[in-house]
């Protein structure tokens, strides 16, 4: 059942960081504008199914949202924050302050959002829960770089960021092949994101994403995989920001399509995600990404509890190719929340 009336929350903080755009830094800017037109596309489809519903803009602070709700009459907010005053960290604030006022809400709560925001910590957390993940290490900058730091991670590996989202910091020059490279790339980093780093061994097989849908216990767990078929040769075998975001990009032709998987494979695949999504606490939809490794084993390589809800983004596409049209993945949300937090 869904509510008759809801708000949908977007943060509109990258408003102030237009002008980042060329100036030689990770690139960021498209992949955080973006929720706008999926907060757009998400009134749309709620719209279409006979739900009174409106746009209710976050920039630099939480003041007031609750007064803001109640004068428009919600129970149910559909929340798609992604930051507040352009701070990552910040965004299991707004699930932290629906859930303290009573307020149903879409999505998962505060601890996994916090958890997940925090990639070093998410990893650790997995391994404690022995859901498998890619050898790897934590580092805050180049002066951590030692052999006793980086014990048991092999080369060919790969760096990214662990406190951004969106793939920013991740390009061509993710995989380092030798001490020399993996410096300067920590470097490159450091230079323009704020630590920690994680460097993990490069993991060459298939990249799959797992869509879990409207909740994790019972609902839908959606494999799907990166088509890089169309990439030039040269190009990177795995998911940048240019791949996401840059449409001027050579690499922006890979896509996301139906996971061919041998049964055995597949099964382990949805358990393996299906496990690592609960075990940081989630509780609504999400996407679980793991790459096979040398022996064809999957491998967590991120956790996302506040994914991307386009219509033309991976989750959507999982739904689709269940036969869950974009409304009725938009409605199954909201009326999870509605439902289970009643």
């Amino acid at each position: 059942m869904l509510p008759s009336k809801t708000v949908v929350l977007v943060n509109t903080d990258f408003e102030s960081r237009a002008s980042e755009q060329g100036s030689g830094a990770p690139r960021g800017f498209e992949a955080d504008a973006a929720v706008l037109d999926t907060a757009r596309a998400v009134l749309r489809a709620l719209e279409r199914l006979g739900v009174e519903v409106s746009l209710l803009p976050i920039k630099s602070s939480l003041d007031g949202l609750t007064k803001k709700l109640a004068r428009r009459g919600v129970s149910t907010v559909f929340n798609l924050v992604e930051s507040i005053d352009n701070d990552y960290g910040r965004e299991w604030q707004v699930p932290a302050l629906l859930a303290r006022q009573g307020l149903r809400f879409t999505g998962n709560g505060a601890l996994p959002l916090r958890l997940c925001r925090t990639k070093d910590r998410a990893r650790g957390v997995l391994e404690r829960a022995g859901v498998r993940v890619a050898r790897g290490a934590v580092v805050s900058g180049p002066s951590e770089l030692s052999v006793h730091k980086l014990r048991g991670v092999p080369f060919p590996c790969f760096v990214k960021p662990a406190r951004v989202d969106g793939s920013i910091g991740i390009d061509a020059d993710s995989v380092c092949v030798d001490a020399a490279a993996l410096s300067a790339r920590v470097t490159r980093l450091s230079q323009h994101l704020a630590g920690p780093f994680l460097v993990e061994a490069y993991l060459p097989g298939k990249e799959i994403n797992v869509a879990l849908f409207p909740e994790p216990r019972h609902g839908h767990v959606v494999p799907t995989e990166i088509d890089f078929s169309a990439l030039a040769p040269g190009l990177p075998r795995f998911v940048t920001y240019d791949s996401k975001w840059n449409p001027e990009s050579p690499e922006y032709v890979t896509k996301s399509v139906p996971a061919e998987l041998a049964a055995p494979l597949r099964a382990e695949v949805e358990r393996v995600a299906r496990s690592a999504f609960l075990a940081l606490g989630g509780s609504g939809y999400g996407r679980v990404d793991m790459r096979l490794d040398v022996h064809g084993e999957p491998c967590v390589i991120d956790v996302n509890p506040n994914n991307d809800l386009h219509p033309e983004a991976g989750l959507a596409l999982a739904a689709a190719s269940v036969g869950v049209g974009y409304e009725a993945l938009i409605g199954s949300i909201l009326a999870h929340a509605h439902r289970e937090q009643a």
